[in-house]
C-alpha cells in the first residue's frame, strides 16, 4: 500500500510541475528575453482603470493600470513601463523597437483603431483599452 501511495504522490508532483510549465504566459525568447514582465500585471491604485496590451513576436501580455494621471504616457511612465526620447517611445516593458535596426516601431492603437496622437496626447478615461504592437510594416 505504501508503494502505491508513493507512486501516486510522485505522479501528482510530476503533473503539477508540467501544469506550471504549461501556464507560462509569455515565452522568454527573442525580444521577450529583455522584457521586464512576462505575464499580465496590474499597477497602481488610482480612480481610472486602463488596459494596455503589448504585442511583440506574436505574443501578447496585458497591463492593467489604475491611475489618476491625465494621459497614457504619464500613466506608463508612472510605473516605468516605457522609455522614450522626446515623446517617441522606443522601449516598452524592456522590449526595444529600433527603427534604425530593422525598421521596428511601436504601432499605437485604441480598441484596434490607429491613434493619431502619441501616448502623451492620449487623454485617458476609465475603462479604455490601448494596444502597442511592435512591428516593422506600415
Amino acid at each position: 500500500m505504501k508503494m502505491a501511495t508513493r507512486a501516486a504522490l510522485l505522479l501528482l508532483a510530476l503533473l503539477m510541475s508540467i501544469s506550471l510549465i504549461a501556464c507560462a504566459d509569455v515565452e522568454e525568447t527573442g525580444v521577450w528575453e529583455n522584457a521586464t514582465y512576462t505575464s499580465d500585471k496590474t499597477f497602481g491604485k488610482g480612480e481610472k482603470t486602463v488596459v494596455v496590451k503589448i504585442t511583440a513576436e506574436d505574443q501578447t501580455l496585458t497591463f492593467t493600470l489604475k491611475t489618476d494621471k491625465a494621459t497614457l504616457g504619464e500613466a506608463l511612465r508612472e510605473h516605468e513601463l516605457i522609455v522614450d526620447d522626446n515623446g517617441l517611445i522606443h522601449t516598452i516593458n524592456g522590449i526595444k523597437a529600433d527603427y534604425n535596426n530593422g525598421g521596428w516601431w511601436w504601432k499605437f492603437t485604441k480598441n484596434g483603431e490607429m491613434m493619431m496622437v502619441g501616448a502623451d496626447g492620449a487623454t485617458i478615461a476609465d475603462g479604455e483599452q490601448y494596444e502597442f504592437t511592435r512591428t516593422n510594416t506600415f
